[in-house]
């Protein structure tokens, strides 16, 4: 096994025979499709048109996604950056088969379910119901394609530029532990010493960090305000009040749902900051320090008796595995299955993007996983965390390929309910000396997903609407970040050390097609707190009910799926005793950290 991911099954290369057939078939497949699609005289037509668009579905998604990963691990790579850019102009082109697709099903005068049914498109129902409300929100064929062409050149530009420059991104760390030793190392391992043991090393890092930005803060500017200055355009152009708007709609989710969430968020956040400043009295007391507000470079210290042992790979997969066996035997299959197929890239390396993602290839029913892995346990949590994802990723595989698009909410919950079964399943083999860590791990995470969160929403919000006037200088931006942090953390955080370049680093928002992509993340976390509390009140029936959960989340509206498990997303109570699942955690942790 290796720690490299191995893309073969997906093809052998760019020479390869098979690679070459699919992108030489796809001009035909994009012409036939638009020619179909402009003489469409009934239901019998569109089960025609469907055949087709399944399949081109189905090879460029496999073509881009191996583009991606190359991409992923090397963006100085020529002939992904090309392929990615041939694709996504080859992708526009389709733009105009779907206005007209859109406008014929929004015209259609009957039932548009009894004709799917009649026509063997029962399946597709709900996509085909979401086409015609989409039409509403269009532009002409003309415009469409011309948008999706541009945005090879705008927005899809600026945010390759960005994740270049990120990618390649150097910070001059003085090394505490060989007397301030000046060392060049890469973005992504400064960030992970801010899991270190040593509160200097996580100190130093940070200053090293928050340096290093300078020197691509302009030109991140530049992406940024390029992208959301895009975005409001097309905003207004298609009818949607706002960006938001756009992005509920896309996600299928009501703004009561949303509305509902951040009212529940709003009401308990000073738990969240009492557990910082519980957990900056446990700071002072193990490393002499006078805190109040945990610095912002406190925030991922590790804490309990385990605290200076690394995390090593082998270790996570075999408590990953182990604890995923016992929620269900699917579960750890799919786990040994990336495991055992190297369809995870591990470590850090120059010219790789930051974070973690987990992607699916529908066309050979496999997923691939991208880490920055660093020997924490947070990193642990991760690997479980993008193993939901995948977990997800085999389950929604099962269904027709049109119906494997989630909304962005929905993406995050199988993710964060892997990670609560790691956690909860854990802690009841630990003995107190050693729950601490394993708290404050998933207490750690809570805060990122619901505070942080919170404060990149305000953020990405002030952006927005000053975006709408004018261009945002870095001053501006950091000014923002600053305001954001110092809302959603309140006292939890000395307000004079946060991280005013935060926007910088978060590639969320540098995606056109995915603006605020930051509520996600709460919603994927309180609901898989809630749906853990449903599982540990009757294990015996949940695990069916989750599969079919996530195998029907890109078939219906947010609000329906959930309601398969009986949850209400649009009450506000729902999400209160999702957060009081973890209010128990914090009142352990203050606990533990008083003693």
């Amino acid at each position: 096994m290796s720690d490299k991911w191995s893309l073969t099954d997906i093809y052998p290369g760019y020479d390869s025979a098979e690679f070459k057939a699919d992108f030489e078939s796809m001009r035909p497949a994009v012409e036939k499709m638009n020619a179909l699609a402009g003489e469409l005289k009934s239901l019998g037509d569109v089960a025609a048109l469907v055949k087709l668009l399944e399949d081109y579905a189905a090879k460029i998604d496999r073509m881009a996604s191996y583009s991606h990963y190359i991409y992923a691990t090397d963006t100085s790579s020529q002939d992904a950056t090309k392929y990615m850019y041939l694709l996504e102009s080859l992708n526009a082109e389709t733009s105009r088969m779907k206005v007209r697709l859109s406008a014929y099903l929004a015209k259609t005068p009957q039932n548009i379910a009894e004709l799917a049914k009649a026509h063997g498109l029962e399946e597709y129902t709900y996509q085909m119901q979401r086409m015609a409300k989409e039409y509403d929100h269009m532009l002409s064929e003309d415009e469409e394609t011309l948008v999706a062409q541009m945005s090879n050149t705008g927005s899809s530009a600026w945010r390759m530029l960005h994740n270049k420059l990120v990618s390649t991104l150097t910070c001059e760390y003085a090394d505490p532990k060989n007397g301030g030793e000046v060392r060049t190392i890469n973005i992504n391992e400064c960030r992970n010493l801010a899991y270190d043991p040593d509160s200097d090393v996580r100190k130093a890092a940070y200053e090293a960090e928050l340096a290093s930005y300078p020197k691509i803060a302009e030109a991140s500017a530049a992406s940024i305000n390029s992208i959301k200055g895009e975005v409001n355009l097309l905003s207004r152009l298609r009818k949607f009040e706002s960006p938001l708007a756009g992005t509920l709609f896309s996600s299928a989710m009501t703004q009561k749902t949303l509305d509902a969430m951040f009212e529940a968020i709003d009401t308990n956040i000073q738990c969240f900051r009492d557990y910082m400043k519980a957990k900056a009295g446990y700071l002072n007391k193990t490393l002499g320090k006078n805190y109040t507000g945990l610095p912002f470079y406190e925030m991922f210290a590790p804490v309990g008796q385990s605290s200076d042992k690394t995390f090593t790979y082998d270790e996570a997969k075999a408590f990953v595995t182990e604890n995923f066996a016992r929620f269900s035997s699917g579960m750890e299959e799919v786990a040994r299955l990336a495991f055992d197929n190297n369809w995870i890239d591990v470590y850090p390396a120059e010219g790789k993007v930051s974070g973690a993602f987990c992607g699916n290839i529908y066309a050979i029913k496999q997923f691939r996983i991208l880490l920055n892995y660093g020997d924490s346990l947070s990193d642990a949590i991760t690997l479980a965390h993008e193993l939901g994802h995948g977990y997800h990723s085999m389950q929604i595989m099962k269904e027709r390929i049109l119906n494997t698009r989630y909304p962005m909410p929905l993406a995050e919950t199988a993710s964060t309910f892997c990670e609560t079964i790691l956690t909860n399943a854990a802690l009841k083999t630990l003995p107190d000396s050693a729950k601490i860590q394993l708290i404050e791990n998933s207490l750690q995470d809570a805060t990122q997903v619901l505070v942080d969160i919170y404060s990149r929403y305000l953020f990405e919000k002030s952006v927005f609407e000053t975006r709408a006037d004018h261009p945002l200088s870095v001053q501006e931006l950091n000014d923002f970040m600053l305001k954001a942090q110092r809302t959603a953390y309140g006292d939890g955080l000395d307000p004079e050390l946060l991280h005013p370049y935060m926007w910088v680093i978060k590639p969320h928002y540098y995606s056109a097609g995915r603006s605020y992509y930051n509520f996600p993340y709460a919603f994927g976390h309180l609901l898989a707190s809630g749906l853990y509390k449903i599982y540990a009140d009757d294990p015996a029936t949940f695990g069916a009910k989750y599969d079919n959960f996530l195998r029907a989340s890109g078939k219906m509206p947010i609000k329906d799926s959930c309601q398969m498990l009986g949850i209400d997303v649009e009450s506000p109570d729902f999400w209160k005793s999702a957060i009081d699942v973890i209010k128990t955690n914090i009142k352990e942790f203050e606990r533990l950290a008083g003693e």
